[in-house]
């Protein structure tokens, strides 16, 4: 019993020994540390400057989040991040959080999608230099392939913007998901 109950704790202690820290500038003198805590339980919690660490996000699955960039994909000025479970292939599966400078938090950007969109999730984002943009793009066969294109409003939601599917040499334009018509709704008054 005592050989289980030591076993216990040191997995535990092990657990928070494997946390990954992931240090970055939200902007000039406004520092951040993302952690994630290892599988099987993995945790997203972020410290912005001196503040208390915060939970962001229970990362779940049975791969390890492996990937860390910070990117300002809302092009506010404040650098925001992604973290990403690459399961040792080419795909990148990324889940984006936009830091909110009204409560000093971060937020996840939903995907919009669901099962009806050709990747399922934002795989393997390429985010626009200069606007809120960006475009995520998934293989699922020998020659099967989704492509998916975002802005980011100023209310912190993703809009899709295109969709398709290629398979051989053949694209086809995808539905968009139910969206509001027009364009993004304007950001919450502070």
């Amino acid at each position: 019993m005592k050989g289980i109950l030591l076993g216990a704790v040191l997995a535990a202690l092990g657990q928070a020994a494997c946390a990954r820290d992931y240090p970055y500038a939200i902007a000039p003198g406004l520092p951040a540390i993302v952690t994630v805590t290892d599988l099987p339980d993995q945790r997203l919690r972020v410290r912005v400057g001196d503040g208390p660490q915060r939970e962001a996000a229970n990362l779940g699955g049975d791969e390890a989040a492996d990937q860390f960039q910070a990117v300002d994909v809302d092009r506010d000025g404040y650098q925001d991040f992604v973290i990403g479970q690459s399961g040792g292939g080419t795909q990148l599966i990324a889940r984006i959080f936009l830091y909110r400078p009204q409560d000093g938090s971060f937020h996840e950007l939903a995907h919009p999608g669901g099962a009806a969109s050709p990747c399922r999730g934002f795989v393997n984002p390429v985010f626009h230099d200069a606007r809120p943009d960006f475009s995520v793009g998934c293989r699922f066969g020998a020659a099967e392939y989704g492509f998916e294109d975002y802005t980011v409003c100023p209310d912190g939601t993703a809009r899709a913007t295109s969709w398709s599917r290629r398979s051989g040499d053949t694209e086809t334009r995808l539905p968009l998901p139910a969206q509001k018509a027009g364009g993004c709704r304007p950001a919450p008054k502070r």
